[in-house]
Protein backbone atom coordinates (compact mmCIF):
# COMPACT_ATOMS: atom_id res chain seq x y z
CA UNK A 1 0.00 0.00 0.00
CA UNK A 2 1.00 3.64 -0.33
CA UNK A 3 1.92 5.76 2.69
CA UNK A 4 3.74 9.02 3.47
CA UNK A 5 6.84 8.02 5.42
CA UNK A 6 9.33 10.14 7.39
CA UNK A 7 12.75 8.50 7.72
CA UNK A 8 14.82 11.31 9.19
CA UNK A 9 14.22 14.61 11.01
CA UNK A 10 14.87 17.51 8.69
CA UNK A 11 14.31 15.31 5.66
CA UNK A 12 11.38 15.55 3.29
CA UNK A 13 8.81 12.77 3.83
CA UNK A 14 8.17 10.57 0.81
CA UNK A 15 5.30 8.60 -0.64
CA UNK A 16 6.38 4.97 -0.45
CA UNK A 17 5.09 1.46 -0.95
CA UNK A 18 4.94 -0.16 2.48
CA UNK A 19 3.59 -3.43 3.80
CA UNK A 20 -0.16 -3.36 4.39
CA UNK A 21 -1.21 -4.42 7.90
CA UNK A 22 -2.53 -7.96 7.61
CA UNK A 23 -4.85 -7.86 10.62
CA UNK A 24 -6.01 -5.57 13.40
CA UNK A 25 -4.11 -6.18 16.65
CA UNK A 26 -6.09 -6.84 19.81
CA UNK A 27 -8.07 -3.77 20.86
CA UNK A 28 -7.72 -2.14 17.46
CA UNK A 29 -9.52 -1.73 14.15
CA UNK A 30 -8.15 -1.89 10.64
CA UNK A 31 -9.55 0.94 8.53
CA UNK A 32 -9.48 1.98 4.90
CA UNK A 33 -8.57 5.65 5.25
CA UNK A 34 -11.11 7.90 3.53
CA UNK A 35 -9.71 11.28 4.59
CA UNK A 36 -6.68 12.43 6.58
CA UNK A 37 -6.32 16.00 7.81
CA UNK A 38 -2.97 17.79 7.50
CA UNK A 39 -1.97 19.61 10.68
CA UNK A 40 0.88 22.06 11.37
CA UNK A 41 1.98 19.52 13.97
CA UNK A 42 2.75 17.07 11.13
CA UNK A 43 5.14 19.65 9.72
CA UNK A 44 6.78 20.15 13.12
CA UNK A 45 7.30 16.39 13.41
CA UNK A 46 9.31 16.39 10.17
CA UNK A 47 11.45 19.21 11.57
CA UNK A 48 12.34 17.21 14.69
CA UNK A 49 10.28 19.37 17.06
CA UNK A 50 8.79 16.20 18.54
CA UNK A 51 12.02 14.28 19.18
CA UNK A 52 10.26 11.33 20.84
CA UNK A 53 8.81 10.39 17.46
CA UNK A 54 10.18 7.05 16.37
CA UNK A 55 11.61 6.71 12.90
CA UNK A 56 10.72 5.64 10.33
CA UNK A 57 7.07 6.55 10.87
CA UNK A 58 4.00 6.95 8.71
CA UNK A 59 2.86 10.54 9.27
CA UNK A 60 -0.65 11.82 10.02
CA UNK A 61 -2.92 11.82 13.06
CA UNK A 62 -6.29 13.09 11.79
CA UNK A 63 -8.50 10.60 9.99
CA UNK A 64 -11.78 9.11 9.03
CA UNK A 65 -11.97 5.58 7.69
CA UNK A 66 -14.20 2.66 6.77
CA UNK A 67 -13.70 -0.28 9.12
CA UNK A 68 -12.26 -3.39 7.50
CA UNK A 69 -11.73 -5.49 10.62
CA UNK A 70 -12.43 -5.22 14.36
CA UNK A 71 -10.43 -7.09 16.99
CA UNK A 72 -11.98 -6.47 20.39
CA UNK A 73 -15.20 -5.62 22.19
CA UNK A 74 -16.76 -2.46 20.79
CA UNK A 75 -19.95 -1.08 19.30
CA UNK A 76 -17.90 -0.40 16.18
CA UNK A 77 -18.48 -2.92 13.41
CA UNK A 78 -17.04 -3.75 10.02
CA UNK A 79 -18.30 -1.28 7.42
CA UNK A 80 -18.75 1.62 9.86
CA UNK A 81 -17.27 5.01 9.05
CA UNK A 82 -15.27 6.04 12.10
CA UNK A 83 -12.95 8.74 13.35
CA UNK A 84 -11.08 9.14 16.60
CA UNK A 85 -8.73 10.98 18.88
CA UNK A 86 -5.24 11.71 17.58
CA UNK A 87 -3.71 9.10 19.85
CA UNK A 88 -4.38 5.81 21.57
CA UNK A 89 -5.64 5.81 25.16
CA UNK A 90 -5.10 3.36 28.02
CA UNK A 91 -8.59 3.70 29.54
CA UNK A 92 -7.13 3.06 33.00
CA UNK A 93 -5.04 6.05 34.12
CA UNK A 94 -6.45 8.83 36.33
CA UNK A 95 -7.10 11.02 33.29
CA UNK A 96 -8.95 8.40 31.25
CA UNK A 97 -11.00 7.40 34.28
CA UNK A 98 -12.16 11.01 34.68
CA UNK A 99 -13.02 11.49 30.99
CA UNK A 100 -9.91 13.58 30.31
CA UNK A 101 -8.62 11.27 27.61
CA UNK A 102 -6.68 14.08 25.92
CA UNK A 103 -4.28 13.95 28.88
CA UNK A 104 -3.91 10.13 28.97
CA UNK A 105 -0.68 9.29 30.77
CA UNK A 106 0.03 6.36 28.44
CA UNK A 107 -1.13 7.70 25.09
CA UNK A 108 0.72 6.96 21.87
CA UNK A 109 0.42 9.58 19.18
CA UNK A 110 -0.42 8.61 15.61
CA UNK A 111 2.22 9.80 13.19
CA UNK A 112 4.80 10.09 15.98
CA UNK A 113 5.15 7.12 18.30
CA UNK A 114 2.97 4.79 16.21
CA UNK A 115 2.28 4.77 12.48
CA UNK A 116 -0.26 7.33 11.42
CA UNK A 117 -2.97 7.88 8.87
CA UNK A 118 -1.32 9.28 5.72
CA UNK A 119 -1.82 5.85 4.18
CA UNK A 120 -4.36 3.75 2.35
CA UNK A 121 -4.97 1.50 5.37
CA UNK A 122 -4.30 2.30 9.04
CA UNK A 123 -4.51 0.63 12.44
CA UNK A 124 -6.46 2.64 15.04
CA UNK A 125 -7.29 2.17 18.70
CA UNK A 126 -10.87 1.06 19.31
CA UNK A 127 -11.01 2.80 22.70
CA UNK A 128 -10.30 6.22 21.17
CA UNK A 129 -12.55 5.77 18.11
CA UNK A 130 -16.21 6.70 17.53
CA UNK A 131 -18.78 6.20 14.78
CA UNK A 132 -19.41 9.08 12.40
CA UNK A 133 -23.09 10.14 12.41
CA UNK A 134 -25.20 10.55 9.30
CA UNK A 135 -24.76 13.86 7.56
CA UNK A 136 -21.04 14.21 8.30
CA UNK A 137 -18.71 13.71 5.34
CA UNK A 138 -15.43 11.78 5.64
CA UNK A 139 -13.56 15.06 5.09
CA UNK A 140 -15.42 16.77 7.94
CA UNK A 141 -15.07 13.75 10.22
CA UNK A 142 -11.31 13.67 9.75
CA UNK A 143 -10.93 17.09 11.42
CA UNK A 144 -13.51 16.51 14.15
CA UNK A 145 -11.00 15.68 16.89
CA UNK A 146 -7.86 17.73 16.28
CA UNK A 147 -9.74 20.82 15.12
CA UNK A 148 -13.41 21.18 16.09
CA UNK A 149 -13.33 18.99 19.20
CA UNK A 150 -10.10 20.59 20.38
CA UNK A 151 -11.64 24.04 19.92
CA UNK A 152 -14.71 23.07 21.93
CA UNK A 153 -12.41 21.87 24.69
CA UNK A 154 -10.23 24.96 24.48
CA UNK A 155 -12.77 27.75 24.10
CA UNK A 156 -15.65 26.46 26.21
CA UNK A 157 -14.14 24.02 28.70
CA UNK A 158 -10.68 25.51 29.30
CA UNK A 159 -11.44 29.12 28.37
CA UNK A 160 -14.82 29.07 30.17
CA UNK A 161 -16.50 30.98 27.35
CA UNK A 162 -20.09 32.00 27.91
CA UNK A 163 -22.76 33.37 25.60
CA UNK A 164 -22.05 37.03 24.94
CA UNK A 165 -18.31 36.86 25.70
CA UNK A 166 -16.00 38.71 23.35
CA UNK A 167 -13.48 36.40 21.72
CA UNK A 168 -10.36 37.19 19.68
CA UNK A 169 -9.03 34.58 17.23
CA UNK A 170 -5.51 34.90 15.80
CA UNK A 171 -4.44 33.12 12.63
CA UNK A 172 -8.11 33.17 11.71
CA UNK A 173 -7.59 32.11 8.09
CA UNK A 174 -5.72 28.93 8.98
CA UNK A 175 -6.99 25.41 9.49
CA UNK A 176 -7.61 25.91 13.20
CA UNK A 177 -8.45 29.61 13.26
CA UNK A 178 -11.23 29.57 10.68
CA UNK A 179 -12.99 26.85 12.65
CA UNK A 180 -12.34 28.66 15.96
CA UNK A 181 -14.42 31.53 14.60
CA UNK A 182 -17.30 29.13 13.96
CA UNK A 183 -17.05 27.28 17.28
CA UNK A 184 -17.00 30.54 19.24
CA UNK A 185 -20.05 31.76 17.28
CA UNK A 186 -21.85 28.47 17.95
CA UNK A 187 -21.26 28.94 21.69
CA UNK A 188 -22.85 32.38 21.39
CA UNK A 189 -19.76 34.59 21.54
CA UNK A 190 -18.95 37.74 19.60
CA UNK A 191 -15.83 37.16 17.50
CA UNK A 192 -13.10 39.46 16.31
CA UNK A 193 -10.68 37.71 13.96
CA UNK A 194 -7.11 38.55 13.01
CA UNK A 195 -5.32 37.53 9.82
CA UNK A 196 -2.19 38.68 8.00
CA UNK A 197 -3.83 38.11 4.63
CA UNK A 198 -6.34 40.49 3.07
CA UNK A 199 -7.28 37.73 0.63
CA UNK A 200 -8.62 35.60 3.51
CA UNK A 201 -10.63 38.34 5.19
CA UNK A 202 -13.85 37.90 3.23
CA UNK A 203 -14.02 34.15 3.87
CA UNK A 204 -13.39 34.75 7.57
CA UNK A 205 -16.32 37.17 7.62
CA UNK A 206 -18.46 34.69 5.70
CA UNK A 207 -17.98 31.94 8.29
CA UNK A 208 -19.10 34.24 11.09
CA UNK A 209 -16.56 36.77 12.36
CA UNK A 210 -18.21 39.97 13.53
CA UNK A 211 -15.03 41.96 12.89
CA UNK A 212 -11.85 41.16 10.94
CA UNK A 213 -8.51 42.91 11.43
CA UNK A 214 -5.79 42.46 8.82
CA UNK A 215 -2.26 42.88 10.16
CA UNK A 216 0.15 41.84 12.91
CA UNK A 217 -0.36 44.83 15.24
CA UNK A 218 -3.98 44.58 16.34
CA UNK A 219 -4.35 45.23 20.08
CA UNK A 220 -5.03 48.97 19.69
CA UNK A 221 -7.73 48.22 17.12
CA UNK A 222 -9.29 45.55 19.35
CA UNK A 223 -9.49 47.94 22.28
CA UNK A 224 -10.86 50.68 20.01
CA UNK A 225 -13.59 48.43 18.58
CA UNK A 226 -14.64 46.50 21.68
CA UNK A 227 -12.68 47.90 24.62
CA UNK A 228 -10.81 44.58 24.71
CA UNK A 229 -11.87 40.92 24.75
CA UNK A 230 -12.63 38.34 27.40
CA UNK A 231 -10.79 35.49 25.65
CA UNK A 232 -7.98 35.38 23.12
CA UNK A 233 -7.80 32.11 21.18
CA UNK A 234 -4.12 32.05 20.31
CA UNK A 235 -3.65 29.85 17.24
CA UNK A 236 -0.29 31.34 16.20
CA UNK A 237 1.69 31.53 19.43
CA UNK A 238 4.86 33.52 20.04
CA UNK A 239 4.56 35.90 17.03
CA UNK A 240 1.15 37.27 18.13
CA UNK A 241 1.17 36.50 21.85
CA UNK A 242 2.05 40.01 23.03
CA UNK A 243 -0.71 41.61 20.95
CA UNK A 244 -3.22 39.02 22.16
CA UNK A 245 -2.31 39.66 25.79
CA UNK A 246 -2.65 43.41 25.35
CA UNK A 247 -6.06 42.89 23.73
CA UNK A 248 -7.51 41.35 26.91
CA UNK A 249 -9.85 43.05 29.29
CA UNK A 250 -9.33 42.81 33.04
CA UNK A 251 -9.72 39.17 34.06
CA UNK A 252 -9.18 37.98 30.49
CA UNK A 253 -7.88 34.58 29.44
CA UNK A 254 -5.51 33.48 26.70
CA UNK A 255 -6.37 30.03 25.37
CA UNK A 256 -3.07 28.84 23.91
CA UNK A 257 -3.67 26.36 21.10
CA UNK A 258 -0.80 26.82 18.64
CA UNK A 259 2.83 27.95 18.58
CA UNK A 260 4.00 27.78 14.98
CA UNK A 261 7.55 29.00 15.63
CA UNK A 262 8.07 26.79 18.69
CA UNK A 263 9.42 30.03 20.17
CA UNK A 264 9.30 31.49 23.68
CA UNK A 265 7.74 34.68 24.98
CA UNK A 266 8.88 36.85 27.90
CA UNK A 267 5.70 37.00 29.96
CA UNK A 268 5.03 40.53 31.33
CA UNK A 269 4.33 39.45 34.88
CA UNK A 270 3.22 42.88 36.07
CA UNK A 271 0.55 43.06 33.39
CA UNK A 272 -0.65 39.56 34.22
CA UNK A 273 -0.91 40.40 37.92
CA UNK A 274 -2.44 43.86 37.67
CA UNK A 275 -5.09 42.85 35.12
CA UNK A 276 -5.75 39.42 36.64
CA UNK A 277 -4.97 37.62 33.40
CA UNK A 278 -4.44 33.89 32.86
CA UNK A 279 -2.79 31.75 30.20
CA UNK A 280 -4.33 28.31 29.68
CA UNK A 281 -2.80 25.62 27.51
CA UNK A 282 -4.91 23.35 25.32
CA UNK A 283 -3.99 19.90 24.07
CA UNK A 284 -6.29 17.65 22.06
CA UNK A 285 -9.92 16.82 22.77
CA UNK A 286 -11.81 14.35 24.88
CA UNK A 287 -14.12 11.67 23.52
CA UNK A 288 -17.08 13.76 24.69
CA UNK A 289 -15.71 16.77 22.79
CA UNK A 290 -15.23 14.63 19.69
CA UNK A 291 -18.80 13.31 19.74
CA UNK A 292 -20.20 16.79 20.27
CA UNK A 293 -18.06 18.18 17.44
CA UNK A 294 -19.47 15.57 15.07
CA UNK A 295 -23.02 16.44 16.11
CA UNK A 296 -22.35 20.16 15.63
CA UNK A 297 -21.16 19.48 12.09
CA UNK A 298 -24.15 17.21 11.43
CA UNK A 299 -26.44 20.09 12.45
CA UNK A 300 -24.52 22.57 10.31
CA UNK A 301 -23.39 24.70 13.25
CA UNK A 302 -19.80 24.27 12.10
CA UNK A 303 -19.15 23.98 8.36
CA UNK A 304 -15.68 22.61 7.65
CA UNK A 305 -13.48 24.72 5.42
CA UNK A 306 -11.31 22.10 3.72
CA UNK A 307 -9.43 21.58 0.51
CA UNK A 308 -9.03 17.98 -0.61
CA UNK A 309 -5.81 16.73 -2.20
CA UNK A 310 -4.74 13.29 -3.35
CA UNK A 311 -2.35 11.43 -1.06
CA UNK A 312 0.53 11.98 -3.47
CA UNK A 313 -0.07 15.75 -3.30
CA UNK A 314 0.78 15.95 0.41
CA UNK A 315 3.80 18.12 -0.42
CA UNK A 316 1.51 20.91 -1.62
CA UNK A 317 -0.19 20.99 1.75
CA UNK A 318 3.13 21.11 3.61
CA UNK A 319 4.39 23.98 1.45
CA UNK A 320 1.20 25.95 2.01
CA UNK A 321 1.54 25.47 5.77
CA UNK A 322 5.13 26.69 5.65
CA UNK A 323 4.20 29.82 3.71
CA UNK A 324 1.03 30.56 5.65
CA UNK A 325 -0.98 30.70 2.42
CA UNK A 326 -3.42 27.93 3.35
CA UNK A 327 -7.07 28.91 3.81
CA UNK A 328 -8.75 26.39 6.07
CA UNK A 329 -7.62 22.79 6.44
CA UNK A 330 -6.02 20.50 3.86
CA UNK A 331 -7.21 16.90 3.85
CA UNK A 332 -5.70 14.02 1.92
CA UNK A 333 -7.71 11.39 0.11
CA UNK A 334 -5.71 8.14 -0.33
Amino acid sequence: MRAVVLRGFGEAPKLEEVERPAHAPSGHALVEVKSAGVCYRDLLVTQGKFPRARLPVVLGHEYSGRVLEVNGESDIEEGDLITGLIHTICDSCEYCLTQRENLCANKRAYGETVDGTFSEVAVVDLKSSVKVPEGVSPEAASIASCVVGMLLYGIRDVGEANRGDRVLVTGAGGGVGIHAVQVARAIGCKVIAVTRSESKAEEIRRVGAHEVIVGSAFSDEVRKLWNGVDIAVECVGEPTFNESMRSLRVGGRIVLIGNVTVGTFPLPLGLVILKGLSVRGVVGSTLANLREALEMMARGEVRPVVRTLRLEEFGQAFEALKSGSALGRFVLRP
